[in-house]
């Protein structure tokens, strides 16, 4: 079987038909299935999973409790029968026809991560944007990463399973923003990363995003997220970095990426100030603000220097809410 795809469903009964017929209008005939990952979805998302499983026999079933979209993605893992796997949320779909030549390409060249283009889009179907390019040689995980601005979704890309058996990589249960952490992970340890500028993810924008939702519980979760994940980049650096200055100049940009998001978080999801200062003296304890290492996004960049004046910092939220009012 040449391909797992892998989506996790929990509240998604408005868009879950759509995703999955989106993989079986790929003409793909056979040689894949679809493993959905019921996580314990309160809504009828699953009596139409079934719905749909008496049509296409490709379609499979897993049910866990609550495992979150890493332990969703982890199931999936486990249960895969592909060479490949590919995650696809529930509230996205696939471009028509667009999957078999991406498939060939990365078997063809015994890829272990092959990254392919996406688009965002509103749900009205407006692009917001685009993400596509290709490289003409197969690199190790940490020189792609050096010489290319890639996604850190792990939507947007084919895992080769051996390769993720190999080295034991799964996600993080029950934490948002686990992609980035698995892909730190993944990347360090792939010998063979190669990108395809076709496009064939569409990724929804959707209204419940964490950073368009004024849910309070869920922005504080947010943020402490983003902390155990510098935490165990860090850790995961100061076990692997070696004194490398390649490999250790990779897990600086991560670092220094991570930080910048947090911070730039706190102002986005109206953190309070006993929070902000309590992580900023955090971030100071280990060494990590003010942000030494430049982003490459010119616009972070500019953020990254005024974020490191902590005056400045601490009174752009008063600013932001002053604007809002």
């Amino acid at each position: 079987m040449n391909l797992s795809i892998i989506i996790p469903v929990y509240n998604v009964s408005k868009y879950i038909e759509k995703c999955i017929l989106s993989v079986l209008n790929n003409n793909l005939e056979h040689g894949y299935e679809i493993i959905v990952i019921d996580d314990a979805s309160p809504d009828n998302s699953v009596k139409i999973v079934k719905g749909m499983m008496e049509i296409y026999p490709q379609i499979k079933l897993f049910r866990q409790e609550n495992m979150g979209l890493g332990g969703a993605r982890n199931t999936g893992i486990l249960n895969a029968a592909g060479e490949y796997v590919m995650f696809l949320d529930a509230d996205d779909y696939l471009k028509e026809n667009s999957l078999k030549n991406v498939i060939n390409f990365a078997s063809e060249n015994k890829l272990d991560i092959l990254e392919y283009g996406a688009i965002g889009l509103t749900e009205n179907g407006k692009e917001v944007y685009r993400n596509s390019k290709f490289t003409k040689n197969i690199s190790h995980g940490y020189e792609y990463l050096n010489n290319n601005n890639y996604m850190n979704s792990a939507c947007n890309k084919l895992y080769a399973v051996s390769f993720l058996n190999k080295y034991n990589l799964i996600f993080q249960e029950r934490i948002f923003i686990e992609d980035f952490e698995f892909n730190t992970r993944a990347f360090y340890h792939a010998k063979r990363v190669q990108a395809i500028e076709n496009i064939l993810g569409c990724f929804i924008q959707t209204p419940n995003s964490i950073t368009r939702n004024a849910n309070s519980e869920k922005n504080l979760k947010m943020v402490k997220d983003i902390q155990e994940v510098i935490n165990l980049t860090v850790e995961f650096q100061k076990e692997k970095s070696n004194f490398r200055p390649n490999i250790n100049k990779i897990f600086r940009q991560r670092i220094a990426y991570l930080t910048f998001t947090l911070l730039y978080n706190l102002i986005k999801l109206s953190i309070d100030k006993k929070h902000r200062k309590l992580i900023i003296e955090n971030l100071k304890q280990n060494e990590l603000y003010p942000i030494e290492t430049p982003l490459r996004d010119r616009y972070k960049n500019l953020c990254r220097i005024l974020f490191n004046n902590e005056f400045l910092f601490m009174t752009l939220h008063n600013i932001k809410q002053l604007f809002k009012n």
